[in-house]
């Protein structure tokens, strides 16, 4: 089993999407996570989602998504018994990862002074919309805020639509990625180098960076991107969607001999002039013509038919998927993408997303449920040396949940 990160030990306190996602990643990867949460509510996610009757016994979907292998603990933060547990939890851990607001936690004790101070070995990420820095850094902020203020929304729709946001989370998924990519690291650095290492990740920067070719072209040669609809990024001249006789295809016939297996492709179905169009040249010229010439063909065939034989002649090309089409077919399955977890709290079982990436021909996947609200608070306040008076003395005074 591949558990690269096992004997890690993890203090989430984050709450939503990028963090929740960055330290699910750590858990599927063999960490031990400890997640505090707010006392009653707990992470407001447990709420959110489709299903009703999770979202009542506080295992909304929103949470489920991004919460399996971890334990939970409920503390007050705001008290000084709970940063107290806190600070001994911390003490203690390989990682920190938060994703408060700049500059809150150090209004209560646990900024990155008070924690490197006490745990040289601490891996302290902070994950915000702004960053650490910058004159926009006490901000807060939400996906498809950053989406419209780092220009991803212009690149997108059309001219006639106007700005048009992505459709998922992709910041904040993308963002709780580059989170956990930047903590592996520098938990090999702390191996290596035994000093603490502070890790500053913002959705902005993310938002930007997935946007990489974009905006570098734009800050060498001044180029600004339009809106490209459903065309694709590369400009050639045959790429982009067309009309099928049932549902949209895209295509990329970007490289010579891709246009070339398109031209064979066509040609099994009524004659195409290949010699005609075999300069790139010509073809980004006359780039109106060749996809006329090209739609009249496909809007004749489905899109189940025009993929198979377009693949067959190494062209990529796909039809447009819904989601439900999309995981109801093999390919879905074969990578074991999600998996089941029995949630024993509420007798369900509950697919959840595994890790995006095989090892050795095998899948990473969650086998424990997302914990109850403040499930594994006493065990671990007991770990933690606390004896039962002590563990009481919380409970009175509303320092544990």
């Amino acid at each position: 089993m591949f558990k690269p990160l096992k004997g890690i030990k993890v203090v989430d306190i984050t709450g939503v999407l990028a963090g929740p996602y960055s330290t699910y990643q750590l858990a599927l990867l063999g960490a031990d996570v400890i997640k505090i949460e707010k006392i009653k509510d707990g992470d407001w996610t447990r709420s959110g989602g489709k299903d009703k009757y999770l979202s009542e016994k506080s295992m909304g979907t929103s949470f489920l998504i991004q919460n399996s292998e971890k334990k939970s603990i409920q503390l007050d933060l705001k008290s000084q018994g709970g940063q107290k547990i806190a600070l001994k939890l911390i003490e203690k851990a390989d990682v920190l990862v938060e994703n408060m607001r700049p500059g809150k936690l150090e209004k209560i004790g646990l900024g990155w002074n008070e924690v490197s101070a006490i745990n040289k070995k601490i891996v302290y990420c902070s994950i915000s919309a702004f960053g650490q820095d910058g004159p926009l850094s006490n901000r807060g902020a939400y996906d498809h805020i950053i989406q419209g203020m780092t220009g991803i929304m212009t690149t997108t729709g059309t001219a006639e639509s106007g700005p048009t946001k992505v459709g998922a989370a992709y910041i904040d998924y993308a963002t709780g990625l580059n989170a956990a990519f930047s903590i592996t690291a520098a938990l090999h650095e702390v191996k290596l180098h035994h000093k603490p290492v502070r890790i500053d990740v913002s959705m902005m920067d993310t938002s930007f960076l997935l946007m990489a070719n974009m905006v570098t072209e734009h800050l060498n040669s001044g180029w600004i991107p339009k809106p490209m609809g459903n065309e694709a990024q590369s400009g050639s001249p045959s790429s982009g969607m067309y009309q099928t006789k049932t549902t949209p295809l895209l295509l990329a016939a970007n490289t010579n001999d891709q246009f070339s297996g398109l031209c064979d492709a066509l040609n099994t179905l009524m004659p195409f002039e290949k010699n005609k169009w075999k300069s790139l040249e010509y073809r980004k010229n006359n780039q109106s013509i060749l996809r006329s010439e090209i739609q009249k063909i496909f809007i004749l065939k489905s899109s189940d038919f025009l993929e198979k034989l377009l693949n067959d002649f190494q062209v990529p090309a796909g039809k447009i998927r819904t989601i439900p089409e999309a995981v109801s077919e093999e390919q879905f399955s074969e990578r074991k993408l999600w998996t089941k977890v029995n949630i024993k709290s509420i007798n369900k079982e509950f697919l959840v997303p595994s890790i995006g990436f095989k090892v050795n021909e095998n899948a990473i996947v969650a086998r424990k449920p997302p914990p109850t609200l403040g499930g594994d608070t006493i065990s671990i306040l007991r770990s933690l040396g606390f004896c039962e008076n002590e563990i009481d003395d919380f409970k009175k005074k509303e320092i544990i949940g």
